[in-house]
């Protein structure tokens, strides 16, 4: 028996100003699935994950998340099942907050007790020792910070994580280290990811299904096995993966 459909999307149509950057748009993501959106830069993918996160107001059409058809504006209950990871772990951690500031803050808007408790088993699940909790963003390294992000989003006990390119920022040596943390807390926590890259190596590790978008319109969606045999159907996504470096058989 398949599992049920976390989240629905159908005729997505996303415009700024003159810019039609997402084009009559359809997908769908079972629970407990990890689905990659590829596409070369401006083909519209991350602009589909900050709709989804309710983070950009500005389309049409009709999302459903978890058995929920979803206004515009967004409210505490979706933000706590739904969370996002951002591409710079730099940019998206204050540089004035403690890691304690960070994740302290999220329980705080929610009105969650237990603070304590949720915040040490939230860096204990990223593999960072209890010592890091009242360290600012300056002493921590780039995989570190990475990890503190991902430590935040969990923190509110979710069961959807949005992911845009949450390696793409660090070194080569430390990308896979986050990426093998990011599957097993979806195993261990039964989560649903969207994993959005430009990186057809990345999304092959993560993924049983992705789609491959271009120009705003999703042009073609496929399987890990798919994609690991190199044998798409477009001719754009044959293209992709001819472009993508490092792309390897069966990664």
């Amino acid at each position: 028996m398949s599992e049920p459909v976390a989240i629905e999307v159908s005729h997505l149509d996303v415009r700024f100003g003159d810019s039609h950057v997402v084009r009559d748009l359809g997908f769908s993501v079972r629970k407990g699935e990890s689905y990659g959106i590829v596409g070369e830069s401006g083909s519209g993918k991350s602009t589909v994950l900050r709709v989804l996160a309710g983070l950009n107001r500005e389309w049409s059409g009709e999302i459903d998340i978890l058995g929920e058809r979803q206004p515009k504006q967004r409210g505490k209950a979706f933000h706590r099942a739904v969370q996002m990871v951002f591409q710079d772990p730099y940019g998206s951690l204050h540089p004035k907050m403690t890691v304690d500031d960070a994740l302290s803050e999220p329980l705080a808007i929610h009105g969650i007790a237990g603070a304590d408790a949720r915040i040490a088993r939230a860096l204990s699940e990223v593999g960072l020792p209890a010592s890091f909790r009242f360290r600012f963003p300056h002493q921590l390294s780039g995989g570190q910070r990475q990890r503190v992000a991902i430590a935040r989003a969990l923190v509110l006990e979710p069961t959807i994580l949005l992911l845009d390119e949450p390696t793409s920022a660090l070194d080569v040596s430390i990308q896979a280290e986050v990426l093998n943390l990011l599957q097993a807390l979806r195993r261990e926590r039964g989560l649903t990811y969207i994993l959005v890259s430009h990186d057809l190596a990345v999304v092959a590790h993560m993924c049983e299904r992705l789609m491959v978008m271009q120009h705003g319109r999703g042009v073609e969606e496929m399987t890990r096995a798919t994609l690991a045999a190199r044998n798409p159907e477009t001719e754009y996504a044959r293209q992709l993966l001819v472009a993508s470096v490092g792309f390897r058989r069966g990664a």
